[in-house]
């Protein structure tokens, strides 16, 4: 697995366990420089490393210098789901996504689609409890009511047909559903990312389409958990928006108003657009 190398918080790259033994008997790294690789919870001294002790470097002393400061935090990837799959990673990477989405994606190292999509899964879970629970329970509310009310209540096919089966098996099918669809979340991403992208090319993005994907995944599903909580939703929703055009901003170096025309203002003309010929349209036939 590929290990990271700082020295003095400025990072010297990414090495194999070989290159780095090499390098330690070489000179070329120093048993003070920090290194770090996934799933380790924070960066340590290349001379704390068990498997780096066969190349003739000692442990550090009480004496040396501390292994991890603030400036070193800096440096970890980010955001901390890159660092490894953790209930802890998870909630960090949420607030971080919305507390300090410029630090965050400003650190946000090139990397492939796997960390992103298993992030997006771990947001959906907590999605699909509320989802269920809420679409659920008004299900059952709703056909508990009608029941009682004896049918006066306005009714379509669907509604029968999930009366016909039982308010709790109603509820579960409606769980079914949402797991259904959440599944397929990722896949819909891919094609959300590439819009995204070429939304972006006009403005030069310096980054790549993957890193555009990786952005959407992460300030987008930071977010997820908190969809189908009553009145939160109304709050995050909007800052998601905003934490995607400062991702974006960051990832690919271009300004946020920029960002800004080709995430909102584009798509909101060609959706009024489409709304406008829409209605063009109909006062066309019904004008005649």
């Amino acid at each position: 697995m590929q290990i990271h190398v700082a020295r003095s918080s400025a990072q010297l790259g990414i090495f194999a366990p070989e290159e780095i033994i090499a390098g330690l008997q070489s000179g070329r790294f120093h048993a003070s420089d920090l290194a770090w690789r996934e799933g380790m919870p924070a960066w340590t001294p290349l001379g704390d490393w068990a498997e780096f002790r066969g190349a003739g470097v000692p442990p550090l002393s009480p004496s040396s210098p501390p292994a991890f400061g603030a400036q070193d935090a800096a440096a970890l990837p980010m955001p901390s789901w890159e660092r490894g799959s953790s209930f802890a990673n998870h909630w960090a990477t949420i607030r971080e996504v919305a507390l300090d989405p410029v630090r965050t994606f400003a650190n946000m190292r090139d990397g492939g689609y796997a960390r992103p999509i298993s992030f997006t899964y771990w947001s959906l879970l907590p999605a699909w409890v509320c989802g269920s629970l809420l679409y659920g329970g008004l299900i059952i509310f709703m056909l508990t009511v009608g029941k009682q009310a004896g049918g006066a209540l306005p009714r379509d096919q669907a509604m029968e047909w999930l009366g016909s089966l039982g308010a709790g098996t109603a509820a579960l099918i409606i769980s079914a559903v949402l797991a259904l669809f959440f599944l397929f979340v990722p896949l819909f991403n891919f094609v959300g990312a590439a819009i995204t992208h070429v939304l972006l090319l006009p403005w030069g993005p310096s980054g790549s389409y993957a890193q555009t994907y990786r952005a959407n995944a992460y300030a987008y599903g930071a977010f997820m958990p908190f969809a189908f909580i009553p009145c939160v939703n109304y709050v995050v929703m909007p800052w998601q928006l905003v934490a995607a055009i400062i991702a974006h901003s960051q990832v690919h170096r271009i300004a946020w108003w920029k960002v800004a025309l080709s995430l909102v203002v584009i798509p909101c003309c060609c959706v009024c657009g489409v709304y406008a010929m829409l209605f063009a349209s109909l006062a066309g036939k019904f004008g005649r």
